[in-house]
């Protein structure tokens, strides 16, 4: 039994895409999960081809940066969660 602290926090990690504490995971649910991923790594890789394309405006650049670094947080989380 999950105790009622932790129903929010795996209810917010199942609908980020990680199955926590299910004993089989749905068809529906690997699809999600690969649509999901295809849609991060392909506005991964756009929002590193812009801050390429646009390299000497420096304040899109910044705003770009700090987005990849967000987004190479998040990799991280979901690769250590998997």
């Amino acid at each position: 039994m999950i105790d009622a602290y932790f129903r929010i926090p795996l209810l917010f990690l199942r609908l980020g895409g990680i199955p926590i504490k299910l004993q089989a995971v749905s068809t529906v649910n690997r699809i999600y999960n690969e649509v999901l991923m295809l849609c991060f790594y392909i506005t991964s890789v756009s929002v590193v081809m812009d801050c390429v394309h646009v390299i000497e405006d420096i304040k899109e650049s910044m705003k770009n940066i700090r987005l990849i670094s967000a987004i190479v947080l998040d990799v991280w989380l979901h690769l250590y969660l998997r």
